[in-house]
């Protein structure tokens, strides 16, 4: 196994939510791992053909068997609820990528931990946007999303990938989402989603500007939360 191969191994340990994997899959895994060489496995049953597809017709023995074994199982068919291959593609993305989704996390359960979710408390935009003035090099956008169920509570200053960006604090029910965001050139784009020690990252890029909202709701209030935020930043 190469450097690059073991980075990856590492990456999906520390930060792949595990699930068994089906019995169906167990079986033809172990089939395939103790096939003698060369004998072509049974291909699975078209019923229910998972998403990723799955080699037929082709032998699987002795290391490369137990290779896929190991990555499957690692995997634990990674995170559900909807993530499927997003979620691998951040965990694939990189060292950085995965440091700074570490960074995003830690800081969002320091804020916790800390009792100093906000330096500004107020649920008017009004009086959390301006308070950003002089204090990052940047005019953060703030909406409040009271009338949909995610109502503004505050800002702070943060610091995240080397330099200070702007925490804005909403609820979701008895849950808070810190939604950081600062200046990033590149592309606009669709997004990556996480999920580290109980808590999902969903972070993108749009107009020059990095975006990444964390909490621990589920998955789907999670995205409920950014697609308004993606539909009036795009405004």
């Amino acid at each position: 196994m190469d450097d690059q191969d073991q980075e990856l191994s590492q990456i999906v340990k520390t930060n792949a939510t595990y699930h068994g994997a089906p019995p169906d899959l167990r079986a033809r895994l172990r089939a395939a791992i103790n096939a003698a060489p060369g004998t072509a496995v049974p291909p699975r049953p078209r019923a229910g053909f998972a998403p990723w597809g799955w080699p037929s017709g082709r032998a699987f023995s002795g290391p490369g068997a137990a290779l896929v074994f190991g990555v499957v199982l690692s995997f634990g068919l990674v995170v559900g609820g909807g993530f499927g291959w997003q979620a691998l593609s951040s965990i694939r993305a990189g060292s950085h990528g995965a440091e700074l989704t570490d960074e995003i996390v830690a800081s969002h359960v320091r804020s916790l931990m800390a009792s100093h979710i906000s330096d500004v408390a107020s649920t008017d935009q009004h009086t959390v946007k301006p308070w950003f003035n002089g204090k990052v090099d940047f005019s953060p956008p703030v909406t409040d999303f009271a009338a949909q169920g995610y109502p503004l509570t505050g800002g702070r200053l943060d610091y995240l990938g080397h330099r200070a960006v702007a925490a804005l604090v909403y609820q979701r029910h008895a849950h808070p989402i810190n939604l950081f965001l600062w200046p990033e050139s590149g592309a606009d784009d669709n997004g990556t989603i996480a999920s580290e020690q109980g808590y999902h990252v969903m972070q993108w890029r749009h107009g020059g500007m990095h975006y990444a909202a964390v909490s621990d709701v589920n998955a789907g209030e999670l995205k409920g939360f950014v697609d308004m935020v993606r539909q009036q930043t795009a405004q």
